[in-house]
């Protein structure tokens, strides 16, 4: 289930080092169930319900608990519209949006230093000023417009997540950016409690391959080398590194394991001739 590391996340995802670790804190690391998150998921009687937790959660209820984020999250997998690669056209599009945002503002503030540099009238670099501000304002609009598109289309994907959290505190959007930081919190708890990824009894729960690369990044590693020995057994094993050359220590993990066996399952489910090529 090789995947290719999101690259809007990396160092800048760092930042958000401490958002995990509240969650981490209130589940205890424990070996998810998924014949029991699989039945309470599917039964409209369950407090657990897939579609009242897809409510809960549209209503940036922040009385959701870590326990239903954990259902949320691992229940999604038995969903009918599940597919662990899957992709959403708009997230491609909100990179786009996001590259073409970053050179702007650099030629912007290259402009600005160029006339401060000519000594143009204060009132003409205000002016200025304002201009590129708004333009950079119009640029952010349209990457959230796009960011909203991709997360409707795929509401589990944490890059494009991440993303519009930034985005809306650049936009001093305090509020809407809060409602993400909980959100990431949570769902990236979820997945840090189902184990603690060193060998494959204690393996990391993902439900895309993608996630792999978003939880390494946040614990600090880099990744350095994907094997596929255990695929067959239904593991990622991802090698690693340390992002801070200075945490690196004997007993600093090699790598860590993916528990990705009905991701598999259930790709193989949906689309049974993907493995018969």
């Amino acid at each position: 289930m090789k995947k290719t590391a999101p690259f809007l996340i990396l160092a800048a995802l760092l930042l958000c080092l401490a958002l995990p670790a509240a969650a981490q804190r209130k589940l205890k690391k424990s070996k998810p169930d998924l014949n029991e998150i699989k039945a309470t998921t599917l039964d409209p009687e369950s407090p657990y319900y897939f579609p009242r937790l897809v409510k809960i959660y549209n209503l940036n209820d922040t009385t959701m608990t870590p326990e239903q984020y954990r259902h949320y999250y691992l229940g999604y997998m038995f969903q009918e519209d599940y597919d662990p690669y899957r992709e959403s056209q708009y997230a491609e599009r909100t990179d786009s949006l996001l590259q073409l945002n970053r050179e702007a503002v650099a030629k912007n503030d290259s402009t600005l230093k160029a006339l401060v540099a000519k000594k143009e009238s204060p009132f003409e670099l205000d002016v200025l000023n304002r201009e590129l501000q708004l333009a950079s304002l119009k640029d952010r609009r349209e990457i959230v417009k796009n960011a909203d598109l991709a997360l409707k289309d795929n509401p589990f994907d944490l890059n494009t997540i991440y993303l519009l959290n930034r985005v809306l505190k650049d936009m001093k959007k305090d509020m809407s950016a809060k409602i993400w930081d909980y959100r990431l919190e949570n769902l990236l708890g979820a997945i840090l409690s189902t184990g603690t990824g060193l060998d494959k009894e204690n393996a990391f729960y993902v439900i895309s391959p993608g996630h792999e690369y978003v939880v390494l990044e946040l614990m600090g590693y880099r990744p350095v080398a994907y094997s596929d020995e255990y695929f067959n057994e239904g593991y990622d094993y991802i090698e690693v590194e340390p992002i801070d050359p200075r945490r690196k220590r004997a007993d600093t993990p090699k790598g860590f394991f993916f528990n990705v066996q009905e991701p598999l399952r259930q790709y193989s489910i949906k689309y049974p001739d993907a493995y018969s090529e």
